[in-house]
C-alpha cells in the first residue's frame, strides 16, 4: 500500500512541476509582451498627439499650484501662465506644430528654440479647481524637458493599468485566460493608443473596466481568495478613478450593474440550469440601483422613451455618431491622435472579421441570460453616444470604450463556467482566424501611426527608417519599434489563444 502511494505520489509531482514552470514561463512571456506592446504604443506618437492633450498637459503643469517655470499667476484668476510650448495655438514654436497637416512629420518638436521651453504664456484652459488624482500624479514628472516629462507619464500610465487591470485577472480564477482574450480583442487598436497617453480615459478606461469584471468576479468565484482580491481591486480602481473625468459616476454604474447581471447570471446558472421566479425577483433587487442611477440621472431606459428621445432629437446624430463611436473601437474612425489622421480602411476589415469571429464561436457557450445582459451593454453603445453628443459632449469611442471592455469579458467569461468548462473549446480554423486578424490589425494600427508621425502620411512604403524624421532623442528607431511592438503583440495573442483552448483537465 506504502509502495502504491510513494509511486502516485513520485508521478504526481514531476506533472506539477512541469506544469507550474509551464504556467511561469508563459505567464512571463505574457507580460512581457503585453509590456513590449503598449511601450511601443507609448513611443509611436509625438507629445501632444493624445486626445485635448493642450488641456490635460496644462492640467498636470497646474496641478501642484502655482511653480516658477511651470505655472504661473497671472493679473486675472481666469487665466495661468504655462510654457509657450504646451499651447496648442501657439504655431511652429510648441509640441503641437505638426498637428492639422497629415503631410509634415512631428521632427518640428525638436527643433523648438529655448524661449519657447522657457516662455510662460497666458491659457484658459486648465483646470484650476480641484484637480482629479490624475492630474496630481503626474504632475509630479514635469520638468522643463517638456518630450521626456511627457514620455515618462506615459509610462506610468502603463503602470497604473497594469495595476488596476492584475486584480480583475487575479481574481478571474479558471476565467483569466477567457478575460484576457476578450480584453487583447476589446483593445485594439484605441485601447492600445489611450492607454499609455496623457488623457484621463487612460485611468477612466483601466479603472472602469476593472471594477465591472471585479464585480462579476465577486459573484462567480467560489474561492474566498478570489473574492477578496475582487473586492480590494473594485475598492481601489473606484478610489483612484474617482472624479478622475465628468461622466465617470455614469460609466461605473452601467459597468457594475453589467458585471453585477453577468455574474448573478452565471453564478446561478452554474448551480442550476433552472432560473425560477425567486432568482429572477432577486436579480431584480440587485440590479435595481443601478438600473435606477441610469434611469434617472443619464437617461429613462423606457422604450418609449429611447424612441421619443431619439426622434425629438437629432436622428442624424444618432444614426450617424452611435456607429462612428462603435466602429472607432475597431479603428474606423479618426481616433489614434490628431484629428488629420485615422487607420487605413483594413484594420476595419481585419477588425471586424476577428471581432465577429470571437464572438459568434463564443456565443455557442454564453448562457441566454448572460447575452441578453452583454447585449444590454452593447446597446448602450449607440444609445450613450448620441446621449453624449447632444450635450457637447462628443462621440469619441474613449469615453464609452470601458462599457464595450466589460460587455466582452461578461460574454467571454460566462462561456467557461463550471458546466461548459469541459465543452469549451475554439476549432483551429477559428483560433488562426482571431490570431491573424488581431494581430495584424494591431500591426497595421501601429505602422500607420508611426508614418504618419515620422514622415506625414503622404508618404507609403513599409521602412519606416528610410527618410524619417524622430521626435525622441534617444531610444530605439521607428522601424524597431514597430517589428518589436508586431512581435511582441502576436506572441502575447498566441499564449492567450492557446491557454484559452487548452485541454482544462490538464491545468
Amino acid at each position: 500500500m506504502t509502495n502504491r502511494y510513494t509511486k502516485c505520489v513520485s508521478s504526481i509531482v514531476p506533472k506539477f512541476q512541469n506544469k507550474k514552470l509551464k504556467s511561469i514561463v508563459l505567464g512571463f512571456l505574457l507580460l512581457l509582451g503585453t509590456i513590449i506592446t503598449f511601450g511601443s504604443w507609448a513611443l509611436a506618437s509625438p507629445p501632444g498627439s493624445g486626445p485635448d492633450d493642450e488641456f490635460h498637459l496644462a492640467g498636470i503643469w497646474c496641478a501642484q499650484g502655482y511653480r516658477m517655470k511651470f505655472c504661473e499667476k497671472t493679473d486675472s484668476p481666469d487665466y495661468v501662465k504655462v510654457p509657450l510650448s504646451l499651447h496648442r495655438n501657439g504655431g511652429p514654436r510648441t509640441i503641437f506644430c505638426y498637428a492639422g497637416n497629415s503631410k509634415i512629420s512631428a521632427s518640428c518638436i525638436r527643433d523648438l528654440d529655448a524661449e519657447a521651453v522657457t516662455k510662460l504664456a497666458d491659457t484658459k484652459r486648465v483646470a484650476l479647481n480641484g484637480s482629479p488624482r490624475f492630474y496630481n500624479l503626474n504632475s509630479y514628472f514635469t520638468s522643463t524637458n517638456t518630450n521626456d516629462a511627457i514620455l515618462t507619464m506615459r509610462f506610468f500610465q502603463i503602470a497604473i493599468f497594469f495595476a488596476l487591470i492584475s486584480f480583475a485577472i487575479y481574481s478571474s480564477g479558471e476565467r483569466k485566460w477567457a478575460v484576457l482574450l476578450a480584453l487583447f480583442v476589446g483593445m485594439v487598436p484605441v485601447g492600445l493608443f489611450i492607454i499609455p497617453s496623457t488623457s484621463p480615459s487612460s485611468w477612466a478606461i483601466a479603472g472602469v473596466t476593472t471594477v465591472g469584471i471585479c464585480v462579476m468576479n465577486f459573484f462567480i468565484s467560489s474561492k474566498k481568495s478570489h473574492q477578496v482580491i475582487a473586492v480590494i481591486g473594485f475598492l481601489v480602481a473606484v478610489l483612484l478613478t474617482r472624479n478622475v473625468r465628468a461622466d465617470i459616476n455614469t460609466m461605473l454604474a452601467i459597468c457594475i450593474t453589467l458585471g453585477l447581471l453577468s455574474g448573478f447570471v452565471v453564478r446561478e446558472t452554474g448551480r442550476s440550469l433552472k432560473f425560477d421566479r425567486a432568482k429572477i425577483i432577486k436579480l431584480a433587487f440587485l440590479a435595481a440601483p443601478g438600473l435606477l442611477y441610469i434611469h434617472l440621472k443619464v437617461f429613462s431606459l423606457y422604450p418609449w422613451k429611447i424612441a421619443s428621445f431619439i426622434l425629438d432629437g437629432s436622428f442624424e446624430l444618432f444614426s450617424n455618431d452611435s456607429p462612428q463611436a462603435f466602429l472607432g473601437f475597431l479603428g474606423g474612425s479618426i481616433q489614434l491622435g490628431s484629428a488629420d489622421f485615422a487607420p487605413t480602411p483594413v484594420v476595419l476589415i481585419l477588425m471586424s472579421v476577428g471581432f465577429v469571429t470571437f464572438i459568434v464561436i463564443t456565443a455557442r457557450f454564453v448562457p441566454l441570460k448572460v447575452k441578453i445582459s452583454s447585449g444590454f451593454g452593447l446597446s448602450l453603445l449607440f444609445v450613450l453616444p448620441y446621449w453624449l453628443s447632444l450635450h457637447a459632449i462628443g462621440a469619441a469611442s474613449r469615453y464609452v470604450m470601458a462599457i464595450y471592455l466589460v460587455s466582452l469579458v461578461t460574454f467571454s467569461a460566462s462561456a467557461v463556467t463550471s458546466r461548459r468548462l469541459i465543452n469549451f473549446k475554439f476549432s483551429k480554423s477559428s483560433l488562426v482566424t482571431i490570431f491573424l486578424t488581431i494581430s495584424l490589425g494591431q500591426s497595421l494600427s501601429l505602422h500607420q501611426s508611426i508614418r504618419r508621425y515620422v514622415t506625414g502620411a503622404n508618404i507609403s512604403g513599409w521602412d519606416l527608417n528610410e527618410g524619417a524624421q524622430w521626435w525622441w532623442t534617444h531610444g530605439p528607431s521607428p522601424l524597431s519599434i514597430w517589428i518589436i511592438g508586431s512581435v511582441a503583440f502576436s506572441v502575447a495573442l498566441f499564449i492567450v489563444l492557446l491557454m484559452t483552448n487548452y485541454d482544462r483537465a490538464a491545468v
